[in-house]
């Protein structure tokens, strides 16, 4: 893409672009992600478009109203709420954490991810920290499992901060200015959560990530590179610039309603995005509830499973090819902690009890041992299965034995 440079001064640093020049070069550099939720609409120019029909994300509006939630901080009125950023894809290597990237180096000139802390006071402590650190934003990366925070909520609704510097007992009161952002694979997160975020979908539809081609590699040293960040920053500032000529259009104008205790973020943030083009970021979606995942998950092992059986109808498996089935397809990704070894990827003992309490709800264990259904194998045993619709068929499934010597079976009937 050519990218049209003006003078630059230190009162002026970015260069001075137009609203379309701004939106192509965001476009242009967001062009390979995988956002979701595409559609075609015809922009107004009253609106900020030509009049012709443009491709827009839902998605994509997110990840521009995550740039702006950082680069206008300044613009929302103190005291006002900010929601989060959920970055949520189906597979790994989407380019999740590079998105979030995007939107916080570009700003802050630097990245540091989080790991997640299910512990209250942990994540008390963490927030204490950055808060006394006077910090922009705090990211969660690769969040697995089901997210649910008091603490988080708190933060994100909260004008004043008030905490406890650590190693003492003196307490002490900060403004909240944090931003907050999650990527995961298939997030699970509480509805209070997910009130309070807007939500990036991405979705990978290669098998296999690695064959993805991209052509404009972006990464840190990318996003660390000057002129490169010049470029982002000179963007975001054509855009709000012409939000500000315009008479500042609030998301309201557009038709886009605010979260509830979020309106004044929602109204600025919501109506530079959607000025710009780029859709409504504020669209209200759900993410999958946990026993939705949990659900669609062993569907997915099941079918793993009746690829690998040997029998007609019928297969067995230990626990650890059961774990090496899901870990190698990204089945439960969100309890599957653990590590590899040449026998296979061995999970902690924390993840092993709960993965196999998890299993034990679809495959209940065999009283007194497997004895087979009257030595009749064309047919599911009846007293000790859990049945679950596959397409056309019946599924069933179970276990039997003890310890090491556990097999999880499955049979099935057209």
């Amino acid at each position: 893409m050519e990218i049209r440079k003006t003078p630059v001064t230190r009162e002026n640093p970015y260069y001075e672009w137009t609203l379309q020049e701004s939106t192509d070069y965001l476009r242009w550099i967001l062009r390979e992600f995988p956002f979701g939720d595409w559609k075609t609409v015809e922009v107004s120019e009253a609106d900020g478009g030509t009049g012709e029909p443009i491709r827009q994300s839902r998605s994509q509006a997110v990840q521009v109203a995550g740039m702006l939630s950082l680069f206008c901080m300044g613009l929302i009125p103190k005291g006002s709420n900010r929601m989060g950023f959920i970055y949520n894809a189906n597979s790994q290597r989407s380019g999740k954490t590079l998105l979030a990237k995007l939107a916080i180096m570009t700003i802050t000139g630097a990245f540091k991810a989080q790991p997640w802390k299910g512990n209250e006071d942990e994540l008390n402590k963490l927030l204490d920290s950055e808060m006394l650190a006077g910090s922009m934003y705090v990211c969660f990366d690769n969040v697995r499992g089901y997210m649910s925070s008091q603490t988080l909520e708190g933060l994100m609704t909260s004008p004043q901060w008030t905490g406890r510097v650590l190693g003492r007992t003196q307490m002490f009161t900060a403004e909240n200015r944090m931003n907050l952002f999650i990527t995961g694979n298939d997030c699970i997160v509480s509805p209070d959560m997910s009130h309070r975020c807007l939500i990036c979908d991405l979705f990978v539809e290669q098998g296999d990530v690695q064959e993805r081609q991209v052509e404009n590699l972006i990464d840190e040293p990318w996003l660390m590179d000057k002129e490169n960040r010049r470029n982002t920053l000179s963007a975001l500032w054509g855009i709000v610039r012409a939000w500000g000529n315009a008479g500042e259009p609030n998301a309201s104008s557009f038709g886009f309603k605010p979260r509830l205790g979020f309106e004044r973020w929602g109204e600025i943030i919501g109506g530079i995005v959607g000025f710009a083009g780029f859709g409504n970021p504020l669209e209200k979606v759900q993410l999958e509830q946990a026993g939705d995942s949990e659900e669609r998950n062993i569907r997915k092992l099941i079918d793993r499973m009746r690829d690998m059986a040997l029998g007609d109808n019928r297969g067995e498996f230990s626990f650890q090819q059961i774990v090496d089935f899901c870990h190698d397809d990204g089945l439960f990704d969100y309890m599957l902690d653990g590590r590899e070894t040449q026998d296979g990827y061995k999970l902690n003992a924390s993840s092993s009890s709960r993965f196999s309490l998890t299993l034990g709800r679809y495959a209940p264990k065999v009283s007194g041992g497997y004895v087979g259904n009257g030595g009749d194998r064309s047919r599911p045993p009846r007293k000790y299965r859990r049945k679950i619709e596959a397409g056309e068929e019946m599924v069933y499934l179970g276990c039997f034995g003890d310890g090491r010597g556990r097999k999880y079976f499955i049979e099935w009937v057209v």
